[in-house]
C-alpha cells in the first residue's frame, strides 16, 4: 500500500508581520524596566520613616550620648518598648530640668544619718538613697523628705504610723534617681523617663520631676515635692490611684497629678482631700 508523499505546508512569514509584532514585545519589556527603576528610587525613601512615632521612646536615650557609651546598671532588664501611657512632655520647667542629666552613674548611695519618729504610731523605717553624680544636695533632700513624712497633714495620723529615717536596714527605700535609672528601677512599670513609681519596697522619685515640678504647681516647688513623696509612699502603704471627683476641689494625693489634675486644684496632702 502506497501513501501519498508528505506535504509540509510551510510558508515564510512576511517581513511586515514580524516588524509589526516587535514594537509590542519591546514596549512590554520597557514598561517592566521602568517599574523596576521606580522601585529602586522609591524603596530607600520608605526605609527612613519616622521611627520615633512607631512606639514608645527610648527613656534611657540621651541626645548627646550614644547607646554604647551610656552606663548600664545591673538592676534588671531594659524597660519594655511596649507602647504605654503617654506622659506629659511639657511638665518640666526647662531650666530646672536641664540641670538633671538623663543618666548619671547608675549607682545609688545611701544618705548617712538618722531621724527619729515623731508621733504615737508604730515606727515605719525608711532609707534615703540618691544616685551618685546627680547635682543635688543629699542632706537638704533628707531634711525635706522627713519633714513631709512627719507633717500632720500626711499619712502618719491616717495610717497610724511614725516614719523614722535610717541609713541601715529599713522597711522601704526612698530613692532619687535620674530618668534612665528610674526607668530601670521601676521596670516592668513604664515611667518613660518622665514619671516616678513605687516598685516593691522601693519608692523611686524621678530627679527631673523633683527639680522641675509641673506647670500647675508653678511657684510651689516644695508643695510638688511633698506631693511626690506622699503619692509614692501612699502606694507603699497600699493606696491605689484616685481620680478627680469634684470640680474645683483639691485633687486627691493619690491622683496622678504629675500627668494632670483635670478640674481639681493641686494638693500635696492626703488629709486634705479624701481618697
Amino acid at each position: 500500500m502506497t501513501h501519498p508523499p508528505l506535504r509540509l505546508d510551510w510558508r515564510p512569514v512576511p517581513a511586515h508581520s514580524v516588524s509589526a509584532r516587535r514594537p509590542r514585545r519591546w514596549s512590554w519589556l520597557a514598561a517592566v524596566a521602568a517599574v523596576g527603576a521606580l522601585v529602586v528610587v522609591v524603596r530607600p525613601a520608605l526605609g527612613h520613616g519616622d521611627q520615633a512615632g512607631a512606639g514608645a521612646p527610648d527613656p534611657a536615650a540621651s541626645p548627646t550620648t550614644s547607646p554604647a557609651a551610656r552606663p548600664k546598671v545591673a538592676v534588671g532588664p531594659e524597660p519594655s518598648r511596649r507602647p504605654g501611657p503617654t506622659p506629659d512632655r511639657t511638665a518640666a520647667t526647662p531650666t530646672a530640668a536641664a540641670t538633671i542629666p538623663v543618666s548619671a552613674t547608675g549607682k545609688l548611695a545611701v544618705v548617712a544619718g538618722r531621724a527619729g519618729p515623731s508621733g504615737p504610731g508604730r515606727t515605719l523605717t525608711y532609707r534615703l538613697e540618691i544616685e551618685a553624680g546627680l547635682p543635688v544636695d543629699g542632706a537638704a533632700i533628707a531634711e525635706q523628705v522627713h519633714r513631709v513624712l512627719t507633717d500632720p497633714r500626711g499619712w502618719q495620723p491616717i495610717e497610724g504610723v511614725a516614719f523614722a529615717r535610717t541609713d541601715g536596714d529599713a522597711a522601704f527605700a526612698l530613692i532619687i534617681a535620674s530618668p534612665a535609672l528610674t526607668d530601670r528601677l521601676c521596670y516592668p512599670l513604664l515611667t518613660l523617663g518622665e514619671l516616678s513609681c513605687r516598685n516593691g519596697n522601693k519608692v523611686i522619685l524621678n530627679a527631673r520631676r523633683w527639680a522641675a515640678a509641673v506647670p500647675w504647681y508653678a511657684g510651689h516647688l516644695d508643695e510638688y515635692r511633698a506631693y511626690l513623696v506622699n503619692h509614692e509612699v501612699g502606694h507603699r502603704l497600699g493606696h491605689g490611684h484616685t481620680p478627680c471627683r469634684t470640680s474645683g476641689a483639691p485633687a486627691p494625693v493619690m491622683m496622678q497629678q504629675s500627668k494632670g489634675i483635670g478640674a481639681c486644684r493641686p494638693n500635696a496632702w492626703p488629709s486634705v482631700a479624701a481618697d
